[in-house]
């Protein structure tokens, strides 16, 4: 189904040239969206347009032209409950997982190609078109608990990635945030999927210490990154997006402003970042066996 209008002529929009490569590609997009939205319905999960995708809804009534990307948010206890249902729900379509783990689940289309550089030398796992959702988790807010929780799963999140430096914190003789049994729990962990598991519940189970919410990435990155208030999602209305509507908070100028600033002011972006190769017609698994490496990039 074609939910892109003209979606076989190239044109400009906003001074920029949209192909009709790029054309098929937002449809395959709004396809995978399409998915998601049943899934959301049917479990009563609340979802809603997120960075670049709803500043494209709220600005431009569908995909910001050199935006490379369809991006989606959840409070952190939806999330959880969508990465519970979804494999099922997919039940070996055309719909897969691309990647799932405690900061993002992507959702990808079998039937189409995307590629970054490491994809052409790893060649494992599901290689489609996908669009990506963000679990938003518990910010610090003013109040003892926000700020509790929101360290707390911090430090968790660096228990999994950088545990030196942990054990470090605590060899100097300092405190830790948690008790340091659920670190050890968390660290003892074999696998990563394990410790994403025991890291999503734990962020569940903290998300109503805090009025406020950020992407945990975000935070450890920079803790005085901008955050939200929950309280701006507390309805949620549809803005029209190419030919459907998104979900988007009732409180989206506040979540935007957040984001962006001056966000009703285009900056565009000098080159289009979507992927090393993607394709909306051939499927990945069949490119990965015809494509010629050395031919096209030179390599064996």
């Amino acid at each position: 189904m074609a939910f892109i209008k003209d979606i076989y002529r190239d044109e400009i929009r906003d001074g920029w040239l949209v192909t009709v490569g790029k054309k098929k590609v937002w449809n395959c997009w709004l396809e995978l969206w399409q998915e998601v939205n049943r899934i959301c319905r049917k479990h009563d999960i609340k979802c809603w347009a997120y960075a670049g995708t709803l500043l494209g809804a709220a600005r431009h009534g569908g995909f910001i032209p050199w935006d490379e990307d369809m991006d989606l948010c959840m409070f952190r206890p939806d999330f959880n409950h969508f990465c519970d249902v979804v494999e099922a729900e997919f039940d070996g379509g055309i719909f897969e997982i691309r990647r799932k783990t405690f900061s993002s689940i992507q959702i990808c289309n079998a039937q189409t190609t995307l590629l970054g550089a490491r994809d052409l030398i790893d060649r494992t796992g599901s290689k489609g078109l996908m669009i990506e959702i963000f679990p938003l988790d518990v910010a610090p807010d003013g109040t003892s608990s926000g700020f509790f929780a929101a360290n707390a799963i911090n430090e968790l999140f660096g228990t999994v990635y950088n545990f030196p430096a942990i054990l470090n914190h605590v060899q100097g003789g300092r405190l830790t945030v948690n008790d340091w049994s659920v670190i050890e729990t968390l660290h003892n962990f074999r696998t990563l999927e394990e410790k994403y598991k025991f890291l999503s519940i734990y962020a569940a189970g903290v998300f109503d210490y805090s009025f406020a919410v950020i992407w945990a990435e975000n935070f450890a990155r920079d803790k005085n990154s901008l955050s939200y208030q929950k309280e701006w999602f507390r309805e949620t209305i549809y803005l029209p997006f190419e030919t459907v509507e998104l979900p988007a908070p009732v409180d989206y100028d506040k979540v935007l402003t957040a984001c962006y600033g001056d966000w009703r002011t285009p900056v565009h972006d000098k080159i289009d970042r979507l992927g090393v190769i993607y394709s909306a017609d051939i499927p990945y698994k069949k490119f990965l066996e015809l494509i010629d490496m050395e031919k096209i990039f030179g390599t064996d």
